[in-house]
């Protein structure tokens, strides 16, 4: 019989360092995604975070998200990637939160939350040099954030992010927080 790759979870482990880490949060009133993307969206995964005071479900992939979904996770789940347009259909059907850096992809999610009579929360991406995902000029975002703030009713926006050390390699410094904050 052959031997498979095997992802084994200890969960015991898994709510200490979630408890541990959503407590250091909580003392700087920051609120914290659970993601489980890197558990291949194991369901007891996403419940194990819900029990230990994440406020969101986090994945890139739908199905992962779904799955958490079917098996009872209450918290808002958000989509850590930015979606295609064939999937806003399905992506709006299951979270409550995406990432966004298209006006155009903006004015289509608003037809599908409206067509799914949804309110779909929406959080405009800032690069700041990762080159993964985001606006790169900060008129280009305010306008497009207050785009969506005056003229889109099927879309909330939940505030701003950005990505670092992932594509591009920047690493997240203080000066990297700052000019986000700047922007």
């Amino acid at each position: 019989m052959k031997k498979r790759p095997t992802l084994i979870v200890d969960h015991k482990n898994l709510r200490h360092n979630m408890n541990t880490v959503v407590g250091w949060c909580r003392e700087a009133n920051i609120d914290v995604a659970g993601v489980i993307k890197v558990t291949t969206g194991l369901a007891s995964a996403a419940l194990d975070y819900e029990s230990c005071g994440a406020k969101w479900i986090a994945s890139s992939r739908l199905e992962q998200l779904a799955r958490a979904r079917e098996a009872g996770v209450k918290l808002p789940l958000l989509m850590i990637r930015v979606p295609m347009l064939s999937e806003l259909d399905e992506m709006v059907k299951i979270c409550d939160y995406s990432l966004q850096s298209s006006l155009d992809t903006l004015k289509a999610l608003e037809t599908e939350a409206l067509k799914q009579d949804r309110t779909h929360n929406v959080i405009l991406m800032a690069d700041l040099g990762d080159l993964r995902e985001g606006f790169f000029e900060k008129e280009e975002l305010v306008d497009v954030a207050e785009y969506v703030e005056n003229k889109l009713d099927g879309v909330h926006l939940a505030g701003i992010g950005t990505n670092l050390g992932c594509v591009g390699s920047v690493k997240p410094t203080e000066e990297k927080m700052l000019m986000l904050c700047d922007w």
